[in-house]
């Protein structure tokens, strides 16, 4: 059991929790006791030991009620195991060894925490907000066609599972119904301790002259619910199709390694749902510490942790392009119609002819007969020289695992 909801509070409210900084460090104790349990779970299950009475490996805990070990396999195992493939409703997942709670960490006290989308349509109409989403499918599905002119890519779908283009796209600053969440308290910690300096590039430990602007700047803040608690929304109906408020899904593995460096998780928030209304979510704020930011930016070097320079990060010009454009290919914008399908195509083109496009974009909205995100073939080569033979297994060190289901 997660310390959060033992030790400090008998039940989940909506009322924010001060932590001290002796709290704090008791949450990191414990995070480090939840990574600690599934890497010991993960080289378990490389090793091929199970929970089922045999001899197989003397010493290893045993369980004689085939049943209950059976349960145990699929329900702690399993779930625990870096690398175990599952069938979502988003999709076919690697997935990353389950820690026993999930985090969201922010540098300040925010009135409402919302996907990228919803924070740019709260100030539109409702007209401009159906083009706004409309764009913002056809920016998402202008990475994806980005995307998949990588070999590694096409591999990871025929070999490993779905390539998550929405979550990626989150993860790289592309605007989306995706919120960003981790199983990692490090990971929500850095992100509620450091800044980002656009003038610089680079992430930086919050400074007094950050933190002491106002109340709201005063605190960092963490969003906290145990996984026991998410997995039984999860488990309530297809969050994707039937839609259930806030439900947590894994990202996992993915061919590029931003997402599993910050253990990510995402909520697809369809419906506006700010997790301050969420009572689920525990809100946990803590006084900034300049000292503490410092210790907590380093341990994460510098960033260095959860933006790794990989592949993707040499195209980063590409996706700044891909943020801001507002000239679609063809292609694109078909992805878009057949996501939007409670909006016809007519109404679309009427929308794009009426809204002062040029006042929402800075531009008009166009659609050509050719890609507009122009990269050149040799820096694709290139990557693709680069990722030449890849496998998963020797790139994050980790082995696929996976349950077969047998049906009467």
């Amino acid at each position: 059991m997660d310390y959060i909801t033992l030790k400090i509070r008998k039940k989940l409210t909506n009322e924010p929790y001060t932590l001290s900084l002796t709290e704090l460090h008791e949450m990191i104790r414990q995070n480090y006791m939840d990574i600690e349990e599934t890497k010991n779970v993960t080289e378990s299950s490389k090793r091929g030991e199970t929970y089922y009475s045999n001899d197989d490996h003397p010493g290893f805990e045993k369980i004689s009620d085939n049943e209950m070990a059976f349960f145990k396999e699929v329900l702690y195992r399993d779930r625990k195991t870096d690398g175990f493939v599952m069938q979502y409703p988003h999709g076919i997942v690697i997935c990353q060894g389950t820690h026993n709670s999930y985090y969201r960490g922010e540098n300040q006290i925010y009135d409402s925490t919302l996907p990228s989308l919803y924070r740019s349509l709260k100030k539109l109409t409702d007209d401009e907000k159906k083009i706004y989403r409309f764009v913002a499918d056809m920016r998402i599905a202008e990475f994806q066609i980005f995307l998949n002119k990588f070999k590694i890519v096409q591999f990871w779908k025929e070999n490993y599972g779905t390539v998550l283009y929405e979550s990626l796209a989150q993860h790289y600053g592309i605007e989306t119904e995706w919120l960003d969440i981790t199983s990692d308290l490090d990971v929500a910690l850095f992100f509620a301790t450091c800044k980002y300096d656009n003038a610089n590039k680079k992430w930086l430990p919050l400074t007094k002259t950050d933190t002491e602007v106002n109340e709201k700047t005063q605190y960092g803040v963490i969003f906290h619910i145990p996984r026991w608690q998410a997995d039984m929304i999860q488990i309530i109906a297809n969050p994707i199709e039937d839609y259930v408020d806030n439900v947590i899904l894994p990202i996992g593995y993915q061919p590029f390694m931003r997402c599993h460096s910050q253990h990510g998780y995402g909520i697809f928030m369809k419906k506006p749902f700010p997790l301050q209304e969420d009572f689920r979510f525990e809100k946990l704020r803590f006084r900034h510490d300049e000292k503490f930011s410092i210790e907590i930016f380093e341990k994460m070097d510098c960033g260095k942790k959860i933006y790794p320079q990989e592949g993707l990060g040499q195209f980063a010009d590409v996706i700044e392009e891909i943020k801001e454009t507002t000239i679609f290919s063809t292609e694109a914008y078909r992805i878009a119609l057949e996501k939007n399908v409670d909006v016809s195509e007519s109404e679309i083109q009427m929308l794009l002819k009426d809204c002062d496009c040029e006042r929402i974009f800075g531009s008009d909205v166009n659609i050509i007969n050719e890609y507009p995100i122009k990269v050149s073939r040799q820096r694709i080569r290139a990557y693709n020289r680069k990722n030449k033979g890849f496998s998963i297994e020797k790139k994050y060190g980790i082995k696929l695992v996976t349950r077969g289901v047998l049906y009467e």
